[in-house]
């Protein structure tokens, strides 16, 4: 019998029956009245932890006369002031490693990751074993769905180094029962490559261009087509890729595989994670017992219906984190939302990213996400390529049309073709996007390949 810390936790061999279609059936497919029971319940014991354990929350429940001992429904979380990444980031400077939330004693916490730091210093998070179990069981969760088992040979593609898809990932896969192997973006493509042929892996997990690098490599670095590496399933996070139709297609042809999925999360965020299901339909939210997610308007910050189609910010609340729990956290990050039935059966809301509000352009009054042209790019396929940068001037938001984008074309073609295929997709973003572009194609390799997240907006002055 194994014992847990968490009771929410499944692990490996407590069901013999690897041809079940959901990690947790209990967890996953819980109904909405009774997850929300569920969820109500932790959320009142988790504030009140908060309160005896979180400097950070202490401050914010005096400062704004939030009583957690007087939360009747998860709908009183609305007075309760948001959380933001600087909040952490000041708490951390005053109060090194980990900041003001910290929740839990040092001697309790085994493990450290962080951000990137990619807009600013990166921000510390401990987790204390009951957090690195829920983290294994969400992972665990999303993997299961796209398809992986005991035996599946699972190269890690992420960044190993401090990074949250990195030897988290490795754990989770270990507690699938799957064979976990820690290659990292550090060996690069080449050395990638090298051991997922050794390995005869089946399954690789990384942000969705370096799979299009491995694509593009392979034939070079092992003589044979990506297809002939055997991989049965192929999953992207970290970055947009693989929800777009037009490069998860290009995928599915280059690694011989329908099992391209995708997976999402915040850093700040886990254990809370999406990820797509067989049908690709949007991605689930996989643990709403280890979150609460609402929806606000990003200008106001009013919380917003989750309903079919809403688009806003996503907040988080932690429901029974340990170590560095957060409460009503901006995660900057945009949703659209689909909160139909899916023939999955799970019955957590799905999502598609659409943007992050710091990506956010302004053209003239028109708001625009880069996802948003890469959709009508995508359209283009195959001569043009999933490849491409918005290229500023000078930092954003707003900008001055013409927008630039640079695109990366097919090889072949002529300059008539070349002149055709720049004119079409000038006027599909006029007539879709309503923003006037002006589009540079570049051959193929133009755009410069990277084994981590490539940057859709970059800062380049005219010449």
């Amino acid at each position: 019998m194994h014992q847990t810390l968490a009771p929410e936790v499944r692990n490996a061999g407590d069901d013999a029956d690897d041809r079940r279609a959901h990690w947790n059936p209990q967890q996953e497919t819980m109904p909405a009245a009774q997850m929300r029971e569920l969820q109500t319940r932790k959320l009142k014991q988790h504030l009140a932890y908060l309160a005896q354990h979180s400097a950070l929350y202490q401050r914010k429940f005096a400062e704004s006369g939030f009583d957690p001992a007087g939360l009747r429904s998860i709908e009183d979380l609305v007075h309760l002031p948001f959380t933001t990444k600087a909040d952490l980031r000041d708490g951390q400077e005053s109060h090194p490693p980990f900041g003001l939330h910290q929740a839990a004693p040092m001697d309790k916490i085994i493990r450290v990751t962080s951000t990137a730091g990619t807009t600013g210093r990166p921000v510390f998070q401990g987790y204390a074993r009951e957090d690195v179990m829920r983290r294994n069981e969400s992972i665990a969760r999303g993997l299961w769905g796209f398809g992986v088992r005991p035996g599946d040979r699972v190269i890690n593609g992420f960044a190993l180094s401090m990074f949250n898809a990195g030897i988290p990932f490795c754990t989770g896969i270990e507690h699938l029962g799957a064979i976990d192997i820690p290659v990292g973006a550090e060996r690069k493509a080449e050395g990638m490559l090298m051991v997922a042929r050794d390995m005869k892996a089946t399954v690789w997990i990384g942000t969705p261009s370096f799979a299009g690098f491995l694509a593009e490599k392979c034939q070079e670095v092992l003589g044979i087509p990506p297809s002939e590496l055997g991989l049965r399933v192929v999953c992207g996070g970290g970055e947009s890729g693989f929800e777009q139709p037009a490069f998860q297609k290009k995928m599915e042809t280059a690694f011989g595989t329908h099992h391209i999925y995708d997976w999402a999360s915040t850093s700040d965020a886990h254990p809370n994670v999406f990820a797509h299901c067989e049908h690709r339909q949007g991605k689930h939210h996989l643990t709403p017992d280890f979150a609460l997610v609402e929806l606000i308007d990003p200008a106001s910050g009013k919380i917003l219906p989750m309903e079919d189609g809403a688009e806003g910010e996503y907040i988080f609340t932690h429901l029974d984190r340990r170590a560095c729990p957060l409460a009503r956290y901006r995660t900057g990050d945009i949703l659209r939302v689909y909160t139909k039935p899916c023939a999955c059966g799970r019955t957590g809301f799905r999502m598609d990213i659409v943007g992050r509000s710091d990506d956010m352009l302004i053209i003239r009054g028109v708001n625009l996400f880069p996802s948003a042209i890469q959709s009508v790019v995508g359209g283009f396929a195959p001569k043009a390529s999933a490849r491409l940068q918005i290229v500023l001037d000078q930092p954003g938001p707003k900008v001055e049309p013409p927008l630039r984008v640079r695109i990366e074309h097919a090889p072949g073609l002529g300059a008539a073709e070349l002149a055709d295929l720049r004119a079409g997709i000038e006027q599909a973003i006029r007539a879709k996007l309503t923003v006037t572009a002006k589009v540079e194609l570049v051959p193929p390799g133009g755009i410069a390949r990277t084994e981590t997240k490539t940057r859709l907006v970059i800062v380049e002055a005219q010449s």
